[in-house]
């Protein structure tokens, strides 16, 4: 394994979320990463949880899993599981978004502390794209997701399944007036929370041309997938832009500093 490879790493982002609601309803979805540097000193970062709010939304307990860590590296068939109550759910939740975020340095800490890390990577602002930068993309681009459809993942290798598809509708287009656009791809039950990617390795199409390199930005969290009246997914799905998400998380993170610095 080369885990120093983008794609690799990519991987190790992502967490499978199972949580049990108060009836006994079991759901399942999927969990990100993502770290905020802090302003007084950059190098020291807050690592908050992502997913959808509705992945969580009446859940009473539930449980988190992290690959295993030994020498900077992943351990195959080595999970770290950690179990949360609704107590994280109460104050996360990002205005009117649906998403949720976690601060989740206190439980990292604490597994170090045990001898049991947990290997993760995670994604940061730096390859948020600006506003600007989505205008400049294609109305039709190749996107990439990584989460747990239906609760399905490599629970040995402790590795999520990764999706590509394309764009369905402009990443610079509001859907129905709505900060999100919609991607054509196999979405289903358990990728809501997805992290989707614009990943192209080798070259990618600019407006000047083919440019030779590798391209890597963050665009969006997945929140739903469409169903037909007789139950059929359609294979589209909606995605809340990362520009947005951004700036909401920011704002959460002002708010709530003090009490995880």
């Amino acid at each position: 394994m080369n885990i120093n490879n983008i794609s690799t790493q990519l991987l190790y982002t992502t967490v499978p979320i199972w949580g049990e609601k108060k009836n006994g309803e079991q759901v399942s979805g999927t969990g990100f990463i993502f770290s905020i540097p802090q302003k007084e000193d950059p190098n020291v970062t807050i690592p908050l949880l992502m997913t959808n709010y509705h992945v969580l939304e009446g859940v009473t307990r539930g449980i988190i899993e992290f690959a295993g860590q030994e020498n900077n590296s992943p351990v195959k068939g080595k999970k770290i599981r950690v179990e949360f109550d609704s107590s994280v759910i109460a104050n996360g939740k990002l205005e009117n978004l649906d998403l949720i975020a976690i601060p989740i340095a206190s439980t990292l800490n604490d597994l170090k502390q045990k001898n049991t890390p947990a290997f993760y990577r995670s994604i940061t602002p730096e390859i948020v794209p600006s506003r600007k930068q989505i205008e400049e993309l294609a109305a039709i681009e190749e996107i990439t997701f990584i989460g747990y459809p239906s609760g399905l993942y490599d629970s040995y290798n402790v590795s999520p399944i990764v999706r590509r598809g394309i764009t369905a509708t402009p990443m610079w287009n509001k859907f129905k007036g709505e900060e999100c656009f919609l991607i054509d791809a196999g979405v289903f039950p358990g990728s809501s929370g997805s992290p989707v990617f614009l990943y192209n390795q080798g070259s990618y199409a600019t407006d000047s041309g083919i440019t030779i390199g590798t391209r890597i930005l963050f665009i969006g969290v997945l929140t739903e997938s469409f169903i037909r009246n007789d139950s059929v997914f359609l294979g589209l799905g909606k995605v809340i832009n990362s520009t947005t998400f951004l700036e909401h998380l920011k704002r959460f993170v002002q708010k709530i500093s003090p009490h995880i610095i």
